[in-house]
């Protein structure tokens, strides 16, 4: 009787330990993962460009929770609804450039950016910062042209990564658009087709692809 007792209270004993080591290492594991994520961003945004004075850049704001995906618009923001994804890869054209940096901003419907006491890019920005696979995804409205303008419309977007400085890409257009110019269709920094051709699903989205080449 006493060596059943003894029995159950070593295994009563082993049980416990079996379940609080996965959950002390499993703690330890995701605190670890955060840290090394947090220390990869503030690596990062040393590289971004940190003059204030100059409008076009924002790697230096990226919040600490930064995704390889992100939302620049709300349910309420009227519009077109868009999801464009893509990859970004290494000067190869072929290597994902994981732990790449983005900044990215738009017009409203109205193509205006900031107003009200809205950040100077407006509502609609963001940031990503690639996955292992070098993949980022955004949903948001399709933007405007500048009023009153002939300009396409547009998306700038600045990348960032540990061994490049913050430098703007060539930004995503829209094929259809009026506006468009030769020159608007030249690949000058960042490889691949700038002008993504939108596809409507069942449910009313249009996506689009942009693939991304580092020059470095």
């Amino acid at each position: 009787m006493e060596r059943s007792i003894e029995s159950r209270r070593d295994f009563l004993k082993h049980a416990s330990l079996a379940i609080a080591l996965p959950l002390v290492f499993g703690c330890r594991s995701d605190s670890s993962a955060q840290a090394k994520d947090d220390s990869i961003l503030t690596a990062i945004k040393k590289n971004a460009n940190q003059d204030p004075r100059d409008s076009y850049w924002g790697a230096r704001s990226a919040p600490g929770d930064v995704s390889w995906r992100t939302k620049l618009a709300t349910v309420d923001d009227k519009g077109d609804r868009i999801l464009i994804s893509g990859k970004i890869y290494k000067a190869d054209g072929k290597t994902a450039a994981a732990n790449t940096l983005i900044y990215l901003y738009h017009t409203d419907v109205h193509g205006i950016y900031g107003r009200d006491g809205q950040h100077r890019h407006g509502r609609h920005r963001g940031w990503m910062m690639t996955d292992e696979q070098g993949r980022y995804e955004f949903e948001s409205i399709l933007p405007a042209s500048y009023p009153d303008s002939t300009i396409a419309k547009h998306i700038h977007m600045t990348l960032t990564t540990l061994d490049v400085k913050e430098e703007s890409v060539d930004s995503i257009l829209f094929e259809g658009d009026k506006f468009l110019t030769t020159r608007d269709r030249a690949i000058n920094r960042g490889g691949f087709d700038p002008v993504l051709k939108m596809v409507k699903g069942n449910d009313g989205v249009m996506r689009g692809t942009r693939d991304i080449r580092l020059w470095v």
